[in-house]
């Protein structure tokens, strides 16, 4: 088969996936050696496991890319070699506060920042148009191009990190995002950005076999910044390489996270709580809270716990979906937007305004 027209080899993608799932267990069974500094505690306002777990699970997604990097032997191998030293700053700094719990919101997000400019200096991509008249005209400058650039890779990473709060929430988040992504790329006749997409999916997919349902390994901030930054930047990617494709769709596809964060913090400024502090009102929370302990109430904690996931999971595939089909038209994207920030309000409402469950003693 051509080279331009097949996706992954099976033998690759067999390897790519084993190594996560491989990795991750390797974490779950030596957790008696390194616990005492990788362990997540079960306390706190937005924690709802039962048992110290292991949240250094992005090791396991770095080991995974670093295998597909080392399997790739065409041309797509430069890009994602790239792709995974530009991730190095978010990684690291995720990672960090996983083993120290002192690295703080601000030097996360800057680092993510310094990925998205790193990917930007070894790729040569950055966003050049959103379609907003007047907004094109400043990006067409380069330093306003990359700092935007900059910026929104930084919050699709940091959305990635607030929604991870549940067993499998944020790797089935990434696994939704990154399918359609692969999938606008392969309409576009961007096989390349497809297969990249579809590593990051085996990567994913290995973690979560430890991960959901019961938890026995969690994405942490590494995971989650890692895995973010490079959801973040095949977002960039896709409209920058793809002219025909509106830089709206990549919005739509990560709509949910982005939402999220976005009002997670309109939320704190109206209430004048500082940023880093918890928040026991994103939706994943309600729904548990709300949903889950009222009518799941019968089922063993970490089910429930589990159970949150396929609520949120069914709305990112909705926010998404409408990508697939309009990836061209800017105008009915921005309007699927609007739509998804009325409707998620709404949804976010209604939640709020349902009694809280009872915790239990073990929810």
């Amino acid at each position: 088969m051509p080279l331009e027209t097949q996706l992954i080899e099976p033998s690759v993608a067999l390897l790519v996936g084993l190594t996560s799932a491989v990795a991750s267990l390797a974490i779950v069974l030596t957790g008696r050696w390194h616990g005492k500094h990788t362990h997540d505690c079960a306390e706190g306002v937005q924690k709802f496991h039962t048992h110290p777990t292991p949240r250094i699970g992005g090791l396991a997604l770095m080991t995974a890319l670093c295998m597909a990097w080392w399997l790739m032997r065409d041309r797509h191998v430069e890009l994602l070699g790239s792709m995974v030293i530009a991730s190095l700053p978010a990684f690291l700094a995720g990672f960090l506060e996983d083993l120290t719990k002192k690295v703080g919101v601000r030097e996360r997000l800057l680092a993510t920042m310094l990925s998205g400019v790193a990917a930007w200096y070894l790729t040569g991509y950055s966003l050049t148009r959103i379609d907003v008249p007047g907004v094109d005209l400043l990006l067409a400058f380069s330093l306003v191009s990359v700092a935007f650039t900059a910026f929104a890779v930084g919050g699709v990473a940091n959305a990635v990190n607030i929604i991870d709060g549940f067993n499998g929430l944020s790797g089935g988040v990434l696994l939704i995002c990154f399918a359609v992504l692969s999938s606008i790329a392969w309409s576009a006749g961007d096989v390349h950005l497809s297969k990249l997409s579809l590593l990051f999916m085996l990567s994913v997919g290995g973690f979560m076999l430890l991960n959901f349902p019961f938890g026995k390994l969690f994405m942490g901030d590494g995971g989650a910044y890692l895995m973010g930054f490079l959801l973040g930047w095949t977002a960039v990617m896709l409209p920058a390489r793809n002219p025909d494709v509106s830089p709206w769709a990549p919005v739509a596809v990560c709509a949910y996270p982005l939402i999220e964060t976005i009002f997670s913090m309109l939320r704190r400024l109206w209430n004048r709580e500082h940023p880093g502090l918890p928040d026991t009102e994103h939706l994943h929370s309600l729904v548990k809270t709300r949903l889950v302990r009222r009518y799941f109430a019968h089922l063993a904690p970490s089910l429930r716990n589990a159970l949150v996931s396929p609520f949120c999971w069914a709305l990112a595939v909705l926010f998404a979906l409408p990508a697939t089909l309009l990836y061209r038209d800017t105008a009915a994207l921005m309007l699927a937007v609007a739509a998804m920030f009325v409707g998620y309000a709404a949804l976010h409402a209604a939640l709020l305004r349902m009694p809280a469950g009872e915790p239990g003693s073990a929810s």
